[in-house]
């Protein structure tokens, strides 16, 4: 920041140098510009050291202020020079003859209240470029998939043939499922005889897992299963997404024998508004096991047609390891690109310069008219 000005002050010095040693003369100029040297000098050390402390990312969002930082050097110069020519001396005989002594309370009364305004007003200026540490946040895709999980919440997803219910498996199966989708929206629609909307399409990901959690047989009439009425509910929340991708995950253990919207039909709208309907089929077959009966068996045919007309797939699963798999294989085949932008945030950190210029400032009047007072 402050590296032009410093090779500017450099050329300077050495120019009034090279002027001085040859024409015998000008020692003001040099006097000046060794000021002006050490001045920028001291302000490139001081950048440096701040932009190392907050990392590299330290930076001005109106540089061109700290063009003003050479009216304190000016400033100085011209006090030197002023009080120089108008100074008056007095002359005594035999002065020369008296020892010169040295007194720091009167160097310190010359220099140190005007050092202090000076540095304050150099601590204004770097205040008025308005100093900011600069942070950057990655940003997740602005188009994910919009997920709507659709969970079977009737009386025979108690059942036992998955461990320890069907219910329970289905629940952490999409937990985990949901876990991995960190960029997507994804609802939540559960039924029986009748369906419910749990949560609408939303990155809050948590909350989504925490209803899934909460789901218990009776949260609906749990006595028939409303298939149509659940995919026409979901597809409805879906239908004005902008998202490039919309899927419908259909989770059940039963047959379409309750609602008003033929289960065909739901999916056939679904597909006019490109959603993708995956059907997942949750029981063992019949006879598989001592906790399946005759009373389990799945229209197969429905759901394939189902996820069929809607360019998606049907998976049964027998037990919670299949589940698993089939929520992992859903996974690998809806992916979300990943590619992330960022964004740079900026911190305003003029506050601690300012603050400091006007403790300065204070400080220097508190010296100048109560510890180092002229007399007259």
């Amino acid at each position: 920041m402050f590296t032009p000005w410093f090779l500017l002050s450099l050329l300077l010095l050495m120019l009034s140098l090279i002027a001085s040693a040859l024409l015998h003369k000008f020692a003001r100029i040099t006097g000046s510009a060794v000021l002006v040297f050490a001045c920028t000098s001291i302000l490139l050390a001081a950048g440096m050291a701040a932009q190392k402390a907050a990392g590299e990312n330290f930076s001005f969002v109106q540089p061109y202020f700290l063009l003003l930082l050479a009216v304190p050097a000016v400033l100085l110069a011209a006090h030197t020079f002023w009080s120089r020519r108008f100074r008056q001396i007095a002359d005594y005989p035999l002065t020369g003859f008296l020892q010169q002594s040295f007194s720091l309370r009167a160097a310190m009364t010359r220099a140190l209240p005007l050092g202090l305004a000076l540095g304050a007003l150099c601590l204004f200026i770097i205040a008025l470029a308005r100093p900011v540490s600069l942070s950057t946040a990655k940003l997740p895709p602005t188009q994910g998939i919009d997920i709507m999980m659709i969970i079977d919440v009737s009386a025979s997803m108690n059942n036992q043939d998955f461990y320890p219910s069907r219910l329970v498996a289905a629940q952490k199966t999409a937990i985990d499922f949901i876990g991995k989708r960190f960029n997507d929206r994804i609802g939540l629609v559960i039924f029986a005889r009748y369906a419910s909307l749990s949560a609408p399409l939303t990155l809050d990901h948590e909350a989504v897992q925490e209803l899934v959690a909460s789901l218990f047989l009776g949260a609906v009439d749990p006595k028939l299963t409303a298939i149509g009425d659940a995919l026409g509910l979901a597809s409805s929340h879906l239908k004005n997404s902008t998202a490039k991708s919309k899927i419908i995950l259909l989770l059940t253990d039963g047959s379409n024998n309750a609602g008003a919207l033929d289960p065909l039909l739901a999916a056939k709208a679904a597909a006019a508004y490109g959603i993708k309907i995956y059907a997942i089929a949750t029981a063992s077959p019949p006879g598989t096991s001592i906790f399946s009966s005759s009373e389990d068996e799945i229209d197969e045919g429905l759901l394939m047609e189902i996820a069929k007309n809607t360019g998606g797939k049907f998976y049964r699963a027998k037990n919670e390891m299949e589940l698993q798999s089939i929520y992992n294989e859903i996974n690998q085949l809806e992916k979300t690109d990943f590619a992330q932008s960022s964004k740079v945030n900026q911190q305003d950190v003029y506050r601690p310069f300012l603050l400091a210029g006007l403790i300065l400032l204070l400080l220097a009047v508190a010296l100048r008219k109560l510890i180092f007072i002229k007399v007259p």
